[in-house]
């Protein structure tokens, strides 16, 4: 890969790691595909695990390179974390994303239907996320020093999401936002417009093959990238969906 034109910075859902991402910059040619470590995990497992999501997303912010055209994509909580370093960013006077990809959860405004689940046993906690969103492995389940391992980062992503609080009075964000989900994320559907309200800069909306994480599956993550990379490349706002 020669040098990139832009660079899309990556945040993980709830419990992941920067790893999630790690196939994503072989398939994105001339823009750079940047995962995003969080402490307590990965690279960063000795550091304390956050657990406010505003000043987790400020103190990211302060430490992304903003030399070429950058977007930032987030999954699940990462999407919620990637919308507010957007804001983050704007507020310190940095320089604001092109386009935002927010996969997978929920304007930030609407109401929550979720039962909040950061004061379950670890046990409990991990075991009622699968049923929820799948995605943890039995040998975690299974393994009680692994899960008290993911429960500690788990329970501090949660923490972070259900504290968190949307601001009403903040201005739309300058960019583009494109919406995702997998098709089976049927609760999820009504819920995804409201994104339109926070950005001027276009909106649009997709659907992809699949559940919570529809976005592990080849054909979903070739399609992501390669809709990331015509659109950092572009330079054109698009508007519409299905």
């Amino acid at each position: 890969m020669g040098e990139p034109r832009a660079r899309v910075y990556c945040f993980a859902h709830a419990g992941g790691a920067a790893g999630e991402f790690r196939a994503w910059d072989d398939l994105a040619e001339d823009v750079r595909v940047v995962s995003v470590e969080r402490p307590g995990r990965g690279a960063r497992f000795g550091e304390p695990a956050a657990e406010d999501l505003v000043a987790l997303a400020a103190d990211l912010a302060r430490t992304l390179p903003l030399d070429l055209p950058f977007g930032l994509f987030g999954h699940s909580f990462g999407a919620l974390l990637a919308f507010e370093v957007a804001h983050a960013l704007r507020a310190s006077g940095r320089a604001t994303p092109d386009r935002l990809w927010l996969s997978s959860f929920p304007s930030p405004d609407a109401a929550r239907r979720e039962p909040e689940v950061r004061h379950l046993p670890d046990a409990d906690l991990l075991r009622t996320l699968h049923r929820r969103h799948g995605g943890i492995p039995a040998e975690v389940l299974d393994n009680p020093e692994l899960l008290a391992i993911v429960a500690t980062y788990m329970r501090a992503d949660y923490a972070a999401m259900e504290t968190y609080r949307f601001r009403y009075d903040r201005d739309p964000l300058p960019c583009a936002v494109h919406v995702l989900a997998g098709t089976d994320e049927h609760d999820l559907h009504d819920r995804l417009p409201g994104w339109s309200r926070h950005a001027n800069g276009g909106f649009s909306s997709r659907l992809l093959p699949g559940g919570h994480f529809y976005l592990r599956r080849p054909d979903n993550r070739r399609a992501i990238v390669s809709s990331m990379r015509e659109a950092m490349t572009s330079g054109i706002t698009t508007t519409g969906g299905h």
